[in-house]
Formats: C-alpha cells, sequence, structure tokens
C-alpha cells in the first residue's frame, strides 16, 4: 500500500522495529524508540544492499519519493546509489567552504621560490581574503570578482589586479571541475581591467645619467617626515646591493653576516633557485646596522612601525620613488622616471660602462651562468673581485652625491 503522508505522521511506534512499506523497495522503518527513517532495499550485481533516503520529518514524503526514483534509476544503470549519497554529501561540505579554503589549496600546489610564495601569499592575504570570504564560494558572480579587482586597479595596483585575476580563474576554474559551481565567474576577468601604464621602454623604469643618478639619490637621503624610516632604508640599500626588489622586502637577519660583512640568501627564496652571497660596502653595513637598532629582534630586516613582523608590501618602495620631488623641475618623479627594481638595471649599465668585467657584475645581480665551468671558476675565484667591486662602486656613489666629487673606480677589480 502506497505511503501517504497521515500515515508516515500518525504511525506509532512499538516493542519491536516494523515497516510501512510503499512499493518498488522503498519503506519507512518505525524503531521502539520513536524514530523513523525511509530506506530502499536493492539488489545490484546479486547482492542486496540498503541505501537510508533520510530521516522523518527531515525529510518529508514528497522529497523521499523523488529520491526514491533516482536511486531505482541508478540502481537499473548499475550505479550503487549509496556512493552517490556520499559523493553529494562532499559536495555538500565544499560549498559551504569559504574562498579561502579553496585559494590556500590552489596556492600550496603551486611550486615557487620560497620569496616568490611569501610575495604572493602577502598579496593574495591583503587584496582577495578579505573581500571574498563574505559569501560561499559558489554564491559569487563576476560581478562580485570584477568589483574587488577594480578596486586594486583605482588605487594604482593595474598590474597585480590582472595578475590576481588570472590567479582567480584558475582557482574557480578547479572549483568548477570539482562540480561545486556551474560555471567559472573569473572566466576574462582580466580582459575586462584597465591595462597598466605603458613602460617607456620595455625593462623596468630606471635611469643611466649620472646627473639623474645623482639627483635621486640625494632626494633619497631626504626623506619627507611622514615615509617610514625602513622604507628611507631599504631605498638606500637597494643602490648599494641592487638586489630583486622582494629580495629587499623579505631580507632577514639571519641572512647578514655582520662579521664577514656578507649577506647568505639561501636558493629558495632566488628566482634562479641558487644560493646567492652578497657582499656589503661599509655604507652597506651602516644602513643595516641603523636598521637592526630598530628591527633587530623581528625577522625581516625592514619592517613598517605599523607592519607588525610582516615585510614591506609590494611596490611601497618605488611608490617611495615617484613621490620624491625633483629638485631640477620641482615636481614629483613620478612613474616612468625610476623603480626599485631599475636600480638593477642602472647598477648593470653603469658598471659595464665603468669598466667592469661582464661576468662579476653577471654574479652580483644573480643572473644565471649557462657555462657551468666558467661559473664553478667565478664562485670559486672571484669573490675577492666582487667585494672589491661592491665597495668602489658605493664609494662611487658617495662621490656622485658630494656634487660630482667622484671617487676614481678601482680597476684592479676588472
Amino acid at each position: 500500500m502506497p505511503l501517504t503522508d497521515t500515515a508516515v505522521k500518525n504511525t506509532k511506534p512499538e516493542d519491536k522495529a516494523r515497516k510501512l512499506t510503499d512499493g518498488g523497495g522503498l519503506y519507512l522503518l518505525i524503531k521502539p524508540t520513536g524514530n523513523k527513517s525511509f530506506k530502499y532495499d536493492f539488489r545490484l550485481d546479486g547482492i542486496r544492499g540498503t541505501y537510508t533516503i533520510g530521516k522523518y520529518p527531515d525529510i518529508s514524503l514528497k522529497k523521499t519519493l523523488e529520491e526514491h526514483r533516482e536511486a531505482r534509476e541508478l540502481v537499473a544503470m548499475g550505479i550503487n546509489p549509496k556512493q552517490i549519497k556520499v559523493q553529494r554529501k562532499v559536495k555538500d561540505e565544499l560549498k559551504n567552504k569559504r574562498f579561502s579554503f579553496y585559494m590556500n589549496q590552489w596556492l600550496e600546489k603551486q611550486v615557487l621560490a620560497k620569496a616568490t610564495y611569501s610575495d604572493l601569499k602577502q598579496r593574495i592575504d591583503k587584496n582577495l581574503i578579505p573581500y571574498l570570504d563574505g559569501k560561499y564560494i559558489n554564491e559569487y558572480t563576476t560581478a562580485d570578482l570584477l568589483g574587488v579587482m577594480q578596486r586594486m586597479s583605482k588605487r594604482g595596483a593595474k598590474e597585480t589586479a590582472i595578475r590576481l585575476a588570472n590567479i582567480l580563474r584558475r582557482v574557480f576554474n578547479e572549483i568548477l571541475i570539482l562540480g561545486i559551481i556551474d560555471s567559472n565567474p573569473a572566466q576574462g576577468l582580466a580582459e575586462l581591467l584597465p591595462k597598466p601604464d605603458r613602460r617607456i621602454d620595455n625593462n623596468f623604469g630606471h635611469i643611466t645619467s649620472t646627473v639623474d643618478l645623482r639627483v635621486l639619490l640625494k632626494q633619497i637621503d631626504r626623506p619627507t617626515v611622514k615615509q617610514d624610516f625602513a622604507v628611507t632604508q631599504a631605498l638606500k640599500l637597494m643602490p648599494l646591493i641592487f638586489l630583486r626588489p622582494h629580495n629587499i622586502r623579505f631580507l632577514k637577519w639571519e641572512y647578514i653576516n655582520f662579521e664577514d660583512c656578507i649577506i647568505n640568501i639561501p636558493a629558495a627564496e632566488l628566482k634562479n633557485k641558487k644560493p646567492l652571497d652578497v657582499p656589503l660596502a661599509t655604507q652597506a653595513i651602516e644602513i643595516l646596522r641603523e636598521m637592526q637598532a630598530v628591527t633587530g629582534d623581528k625577522d625581516y630586516v625592514f619592517v613598517t612601525s605599523r607592519g607588525k613582523d610582516t615585510p614591506l608590501s609590494e611596490n611601497t618602495t618605488t611608490r617611495a620613488i615617484q613621490r620624491l620631488i625633483n629638485p631640477v623641475t620641482g615636481k614629483l618623479f613620478g612613474s616612468g622616471f625610476m623603480t626599485s627594481h631599475g636600480f638593477r638595471h642602472t647598477a648593470s649599465t653603469m658598471l659595464n660602462e665603468l669598466g667592469y668585467h661582464s661576468d662579476i657584475i653577471e654574479l652580483q645581480l644573480a643572473h644565471t651562468n649557462k657555462d657551468r665551468i666558467r661559473a664553478t671558476y667565478n664562485k670559486a675565484q672571484w669573490m675577492e673581485k666582487r667585494i672589491n667591486m661592491m665597495q668602489s662602486w658605493a664609494d662611487y656613489l658617495d662621490g656622485l652625491k658630494s656634487q660630482g666629487n667622484v671617487t676614481p673606480i678601482n680597476k684592479k677589480v676588472i
């Protein structure tokens, strides 16, 4: 006899468990405790199985009949309905996860240098997580994501916005494959964002004129009252050691050997996955000692007064350069004149012009040397030349700042 709402509701428990059958293997099981549940008995490959559809009144009779029909169709196709229920439960649980869960899962699977990973995670934690953890993952639309990206673009971080939009596309694509969403709301998102301002050339904005470099260095030594001390010290150090900006930002005290006047950067922190020893001129040591008095108890060297123990944010130093006043024009240096990465290009260009051996310069820039034999020779034999070059370069920069009284380059390092 088919089950009815009245029968399901009014049937009382007895001393033993009893069943109210509906047909097709469906029945209501009533236990002596009064608990009622809908079940479906089936046979698959000659083996008997029982699929629990749900407890009453958590699930209605109408919904039960729909579930029963779907389960019978699955059995007819040779599929165990209990497996589908497990998959559905997992899917429902995943739907309840927030964006940060999937974002962190994706991030952990990426093969990145330690510094690159930290840099990317910092950008994600700052620009995405606070704005995308407010809803369930399947509730986001393209308009929602676009609003978050446009917030970045409007504050000038156009490249970061496009980069993170492409990452969102990859993250949501994985969620799509899991069957949690029906379409990827981040598909084509990057194309909707404004393009970054065009650079003057294909390289990072940099200067190669000694006049421009003199002006910039002197202005770096005259920071505004509002500029954080860590930003000023980072800017002073950059032209002296010309590391990549993220290696400056993520520089740790444990890497610095004051006794030997050298920075030992581990391979995991570098783009080419090779460790780098950076000789320090006396001027660089002085800058780091001044910084040590402020952040020596922290992990990172360049931590702002408001940054607790987190490194400088991306583009902080470049923006600080842009805000400096050019005394020649009386206006801001602005974009296109110089970037924090540009110190590498400036040093490379000028050191080559000053007659330094290109291999010494390339080693200092941590550029990969494809000739393994020569690379071994460089590391073993040329450290002394690099030490001399870095001190001579620092003295040369001091001379530029002293109204052109340039200290002669020590040609013994060539």
